[in-house]
């Protein structure tokens, strides 16, 4: 029995070319070369409307130059009855005037006779994100970006909510489980917004909470709230899943401040309130009631100075001196930042902050190559010279890491050798499995790791047995006031005895005068670093200082 399929294919093609933003439905007609397309592409790329002849010149013409010859052929063999079937990946130009990535898939549909019908397919740009969470059916991290770009200068209150230690309970019960219980907590946090704003689901176990009427929100009683329902409410299965959480709360007082600093400054407090304050409620603006400006001005502006290929920031080095001669061995390279009409701000002041947000991925490419151009010179005057360079979480944590590193070496053609990269504090809580893998792709292309401020926070001899490391750095805390301090002098002791038993160099941070120098040098470390040397000073005073 033939099926009756009037209009079906409109009401089809009209549903189907709504249901994802980012995926563009097309289809045409074989015989007379008329196509269909989604609106959503006609706005995207500036098509000529949702129907119009020769598509496939028309779209060709998007087509990044390299990837043409490649589609075109494509086509034709379609058309010509070569093959059945469409799928490429190439780069195509928006409406913005950028070039965004796109996979093709089509079909052909044959007519009741077998002929070429219609060639139906989609396309997809990997330029846009899906805003609703898979997991939690919560609008998702870039729904939350686009919600705060579009509040019109309303004062809003976003209050970032992280489970503590959520991957034990991925350990213990599994990734499913897991998920049910981010679906339970997404669903009581929404009853807590209704009516007075909205839950989003951020990266990993953290959920946003943003209030748009912040005067009509007591943070201390709805944080509370959600302590209890994490605490004694998580029943999931059967099963009492006690959670602790942590919090960080901005109000979005200006009207000019970006929505990525918004969400810096919010993932900064979160840190603060996870890190150093035992889950309490950490508010990003009293972290700097001591500046007279306004502190998210100011990172406002330090972010679109990264955007602007880090108009403003500039390197300086620190010499590391060998311990036993006092000269000097390498170097490590500091991130500094001076810009009217702020002046030079404490890299103390900004960095912390900048580390939470996704810019520093790319500032921190920028720290590479101009340690390693700036650095080169001195390396082929002295070839066992090594430069020391900070990496974060935020970096490491980007797959894209591994291969910005190799692209940068053999752009500047930097030995490998002659780098070594330090692991800051943050990089210490990551999964180990996931950094031992990473610790040991730049040791097998002869790259050198450090962990930076060794004994502080996440700190522990047992990341010396799992990790392959080719220095400590003993940070300068455990140094300033050794002399009296027995407990220092024992685990500063400790700790260069058993990096040395391990192969491990050792750093001694924190070097101020002589007479301290003297002291340390009764612990056999490899070299040190400090004031009394030097303090970072920009590549030309450098160099002077070297000679």
């Amino acid at each position: 029995m033939k099926l009756d399929t009037t209009g079906l294919e409109s009401r089809i093609f009209e549903g189907l070319s709504i249901t994802s933003r980012r995926k563009y439905m097309y289809a045409c007609n074989m015989r007379t070369n008329v196509s269909r397309w989604s609106t959503y592409a006609v706005e995207d790329f500036g098509l000529p409307g949702e129907y119009f002849t020769e598509a496939d010149k028309v779209w060709g013409e998007h087509i990044h130059p390299d990837d043409r010859e490649t589609y075109f052929e494509d086509i034709r063999a379609v058309f010509a009855g070569e093959k059945n079937t469409h799928n490429l990946e190439y780069r195509v130009l928006d409406k913005e005037g950028n070039y965004v990535m796109c996979t093709c898939r089509g079909v052909v549909v044959r007519g009741e006779n077998g002929e070429h019908d219609l060639f139906v397919g989609s396309i997809t740009n990997h330029g846009i994100t899906e805003l609703v969470d898979a997991t939690t059916n919560l609008y998702n991290v870039y729904g939350f970006l686009q919600a705060i770009r579009k509040r019109n200068g309303e004062k809003w209150l976003i209050m970032l909510v992280g489970i503590n230690r959520f991957s034990i309970v991925n350990d213990v019960y599994g990734y499913a489980f897991g998920d049910r219980v981010l679906k339970k907590l997404a669903s009581d946090l929404m009853k807590l917004t209704q009516g007075k704003g909205m839950t989003y689901r951020m990266d990993g176990a953290k959920f946003a909470l943003v209030f748009n009427h912040p005067e009509e929100v007591d943070v201390e009683a709805v944080y509370a709230d959600i302590q209890q329902m994490t605490k004694q409410q998580m029943i999931i299965e059967g099963n009492h899943i006690p959670l602790t959480v942590s919090c960080g709360v901005v109000k979005t007082d200006h009207a000019d401040t970006g929505e990525y600093t918004i969400q810096a400054s919010a993932s900064y407090a979160l840190e603060k309130s996870k890190r150093t304050m035992h889950g309490e409620l950490v508010y990003f603006q009293d972290e700097f009631q001591e500046y007279s400006r306004t502190t998210l001005e100011l990172l406002d502006v330090m972010r679109q100075n990264v955007m602007e290929g880090c108009k403003g920031f500039y390197m300086c080095y620190q010499p590391v001196v060998a311990a036993n001669t006092g000269n000097i061995i390498g170097m490590e390279a500091l991130l500094r930042w001076n810009s009217e009409p702020y002046g030079e701000v404490p890299p103390g002041r900004f960095i912390p902050w900048l580390e939470n947000d996704p810019c520093f991925f790319e500032l921190g490419n920028w720290i590479l190559e101009r340690a390693m151009t700036e650095g080169k010179p001195i390396i082929e005057k002295y070839p066992e010279f090594v430069i020391n360079v900070n990496v974060s979480a935020t970096q490491l944590e980007r797959r894209k890491f591994r291969e910005s590193v190799m692209e940068i070496l053999h752009k500047t053609g930097f030995p490998p050798t002659n780098l070594c990269l330090e692991l800051t504090e943050r990089c210490r809580a990551m999964d180990m499995e996931y950094l031992r893998t990473e610790i040991h792709f730049f040791r097998s292309h002869g790259i050198k790791v450090a962990l930076d401020d060794f004994g502080t926070g996440h700190s522990s001899l047992e990341l010396l047995c799992e990790f392959p490391l080719d220095c400590l750095k003993i940070d300068r805390g455990f140094v300033r006031d050794i002399e009296e301090n027995k407990a220092a002098q024992v685990v500063v002791d400790s700790i260069v005895q058993c990096a040395n038993g391990l192969g491990m160099k050792v750093c001694v941070e924190g070097i101020e005068n002589e007479q301290l120098r003297d002291f340390i040098r009764q612990y056999d470390a490899y070299s040190h670093q400090g004031y009394l040397y030097s303090r970072p000073i920009p590549m030309d005073e450098f160099r002077l200082l070297l000679a």
